[in-house]
């Protein structure tokens, strides 16, 4: 049986091989397939082959893909898009702190995005660390 992707659910590729110290590379769905769509993922923390913020199409998801937990401290060190408090600006940066227990990161649909239960920290050239929660537009443009 197949296993039907959901949007929001986090995933990640079976045959990822991960380099020394590095860490695994994570997608949310974006757009579930359909007899009309294909499957849209946004890269959640930038890897050797994409950019945090990048949406693909992956060819064989039902072959290649894993639903995973994915937790807070999975993202620390790790490349990653904020939506931030400060000035409302959608940025990249290396997240540095998260604020909350180490539970499993779970997203909720607000409009036109998907927005995380769990909010992160930057370190950045202000005086103040900039913050927010992972914030994925749920309309794509295919980046390739």
């Amino acid at each position: 049986m197949k296993t039907q992707f959901k949007q929001g659910q986090v995933v990640r590729f079976k045959n990822y091989r991960r380099n020394k110290d590095e860490k695994e590379a994570y997608f949310i769905v974006i757009q579930e397939e359909d007899a009309t769509n294909e499957m849209v993922l946004y890269t959640i923390n930038t890897n050797r082959y994409y950019i945090s913020g990048t949406t693909i199409i992956p060819e064989f998801p039902e072959e290649d893909l894993r639903i995973v937990d994915l937790r807070p401290s999975d993202l620390i060190n790790q490349e990653i898009t904020i939506k931030e408090n400060l000035f409302n600006d959608v940025v990249i940066g290396v997240a540095v702190y998260f604020g909350s227990k180490n539970d499993t990161i779970e997203f909720n649909q607000v409009g036109n995005f998907l927005v995380s239960n769990i909010e992160f920290e930057f370190s950045s050239t202000i005086k103040h660390r900039l913050k927010g929660n992972l914030n994925i537009k749920l309309d794509y443009n295919n980046n390739f």
